[in-house]
């Protein structure tokens, strides 16, 4: 995490000086999380059903040519706020749900559509913190609501993620103002439990906010 904020900071220092748009502001969204045990070869590797979670946050987007001009670079950096884990199969009430603040760092390629309306793709990877302390909500025992456990289920503080995107974005407000929606993924690359088993968290959703456009270019 130490060298995700270093490499943030020092991208802020020194990309002002070239950067052409900075855009600031908050995001919503929804995503569908799994969790699954990459050590299942054969059937189904995630162990239930997807668990609904919104999403709180806020991105710093710097581009290093102006979107609307031409195709052009940039990179986000995101703070979040969500909740990741996974549903029984057989007990609707039975679940893994846990706390997750997340710093993430994307690439982003973006261009213009025309009539301020714009394209972008992102890859990049996340820091997930998690809260660990009470992870399984149910009336029955999580060995009986999650038949692919062997053992319980004891999770690590953090996590690494790969992060994907595919999203849109409009002018508005005089070209002070842009809104988007994006759809979007992410797949554990580190395991998240500290017993038997390769278990990583997976989700898909959808983003949407708002932010701010500072123009930096001279």
């Amino acid at each position: 995490m130490k060298k995700i904020i270093l490499f943030a900071t020092i991208l802020i220092c020194t990309n002002n000086a070239v950067s052409q748009q900075l855009e600031i502001g908050p995001d919503f969204g929804f995503n569908f999380v799994n969790v699954a045990n990459s050590e299942i070869t054969q059937g189904r590797a995630v162990i239930g059903k997807s668990l609904g979670s919104a999403s709180e946050g806020v991105s710093v987007v710097y581009y290093f040519g102006n979107p609307r001009e031409n195709v052009t670079n940039g990179i986000r950096l995101n703070f979040s706020n969500s909740n990741r884990g996974v549903k029984s199969d057989n007990f609707s009430d039975s679940k893994f749900d846990f706390n997750s603040k997340s710093i993430n760092l994307l690439y982003r390629r973006a261009g213009a559509l025309g009539n301020g309306f714009g394209v972008f793709a992102e890859l990049g990877f996340g820091y997930n913190i998690f809260d660990n302390n009470t992870i399984y909500k149910g009336n029955v025992d999580e060995l009986i609501a999650f038949n692919k456990l062997t053992e319980r289920l004891i999770i690590r503080s953090n996590e690494i993620a790969f992060l994907y995107g595919l999203g849109f974005d409009k002018l508005i407000f005089k070209d002070k103002l842009v809104c988007y929606f994006q759809f979007n993924g992410d797949a554990g690359i580190t395991k998240i439990n500290v017993n038997s088993g390769a278990f990583r968290t997976q989700s898909l959703g959808m983003l949407l906010g708002l932010r701010y456009i500072i123009k930096t270019g001279k």
